[in-house]
C-alpha cells in the first residue's frame, strides 16, 4: 500500500491555513467541510520534532474552521485509549454562544482558548514561533462573535479613568515590559477605534501574613519575589481586551517573555466580581462572568485598570 508523503513533506512548526482539499491532514478528510464557504481554516501540527515524524504518521492536532456560523474544531484524540465511531473528535462553537478568546504565548509555547456562554472552553496548543496565524484567528473570530450578537455598536460604559490614548511609547511601561506595549500596538494599529482605557507599571508584591508564618513568607520572597507585570485594558464600542502575561502574579527573578491578550464581548458580561488576592494584600483578583463562563485577572489595587474593570457594565 502507498503512503501519501505530502502531508509529511511539508511538516513542520507552522500553523498553516488550509485552501484546498490535498492541504487538509489525511485524519479530517472525511469530515463534510466546505472549504470554499469557510472564512479561515487553519491547521495545527503537533508538537514533535521533525526527525520523529513519518509519513504513515498523523501529523496535525487540529484543523479549525471558522465556518458560515461557527467554529468547528477537530482533533486527533489525544489519550492511548481514545475511542469512538470517529478516528478524530468534533467540537462546535456558534459565534453567538463565544463571550472571549484568550490567546498566550511563552517562548516556544502557544495556547489559544475559547470561552463560551455555557462555560465550555475550546483549548488549543500550538507552537508559540507560530502566532502569526493563531492570532489571524482569534481577530477573526473577534468580529464574527460580534457579529452574531447583533453587529450593532453600543458604546459601554465605563468608570471615569480612561486616558484616551490609542497607542503608548514603547518605554511606557518601563524597559522590562516593551513586549506588552507591542502586543498592543500590533493590534491596535489595524483598529484604530481601539483606545486604551488603563494601564499599568508592573508592582513588586508583597505576602499579607503575619507571625511565624509570615516571617516564612517574607524570607521565601527575599529570595523568590513576587511580581505583578505590567498590563495595559482597551476596548472599543464591542469588546474589551487585556494585555499582560500568561500568569500573574509571577515569582522568581527570572526574565518574563510570555505575553497573553484576552479579548471579551463587552455586551456578553454580565458582571465582575472583585475579590482581595489571598496571598497580597496589593494585588485584586477580577473575575468576569458571562453566563457560565468565568474568567480571571489581578490588577495592582485602587490602579485605574481596577476601577475601569470594575465600572464595566454588561448592557
Amino acid at each position: 500500500m502507498t503512503v501519501e508523503t505530502s502531508e509529511y513533506d511539508r511538516f513542520g512548526p507552522w500553523v498553516e491555513e488550509v485552501t484546498t482539499e490535498r492541504e487538509v491532514p489525511r485524519l479530517f478528510r472525511v469530515h463534510p467541510l466546505d472549504l470554499g464557504a469557510a472564512r479561515l481554516v487553519l491547521k495545527v501540527p503537533r508538537n514533535i520534532a521533525r526527525r520523529d515524524a513519518t509519513p504513515s504518521m498523523h501529523l496535525y492536532d487540529h484543523l479549525l474552521a471558522l465556518e458560515s456560523d461557527r467554529l468547528t474544531v477537530l482533533s486527533r484524540p489525544s489519550g492511548p485509549d481514545a475511542r469512538g465511531s470517529r478516528d478524530y473528535e468534533v467540537r462546535h462553537s456558534a459565534y453567538a454562544d463565544v463571550v472571549a478568546v484568550l490567546d498566550e504565548v511563552n517562548m516556544l509555547e502557544g495556547h489559544l482558548r475559547v470561552h463560551t456562554s455555557g462555560g465550555e472552553v475550546v483549548a488549543i496548543s500550538y507552537n508559540g514561533a507560530a502566532n502569526a496565524q493563531p492570532r489571524r484567528l482569534a481577530e477573526e473570530l473577534r468580529r464574527l462573535a460580534v457579529a452574531a450578537r447583533g453587529g450593532v455598536r453600543r458604546s459601554p460604559r465605563f468608570a471615569p479613568a480612561a486616558s484616551g490614548d490609542r497607542l503608548l511609547a514603547q518605554s511606557a511601561l518601563g524597559d522590562d515590559d516593551i513586549g506588552v506595549v507591542n502586543a498592543h500596538r500590533v493590534v491596535a494599529e489595524q483598529r484604530p477605534e481601539l483606545t486604551i482605557l488603563a494601564c499599568h507599571r508592573r508592582h513588586a508584591l508583597k505576602p499579607g501574613l503575619g507571625g511565624l508564618a509570615g516571617a516564612r513568607s517574607r524570607l521565601s520572597h527575599a529570595l523568590k519575589p513576587a511580581v505583578l507585570h505590567a498590563g495595559i485594558v482597551a476596548a472599543d464600542g464591542d469588546t474589551l481586551e487585556l494585555f499582560g502575561r500568561r500568569h500573574e502574579p509571577v515569582r522568581g527573578r527570572m526574565a518574563e517573555y510570555s505575553l497573553s491578550r484576552a479579548v471579551l464581548l463587552t455586551h456578553a458580561l454580565d458582571r465582575v466580581e472583585r475579590e482581595p488576592h489571598p496571598v497580597y494584600p496589593g494585588a485584586t483578583v477580577l473575575t468576569f462572568v458571562s453566563g457560565r463562563s468565568r474568567l480571571r485577572t489581578t490588577v495592582p489595587t485602587g490602579s485605574d485598570a481596577q476601577c475601569v474593570l470594575t465600572g464595566v457594565t454588561a448592557r
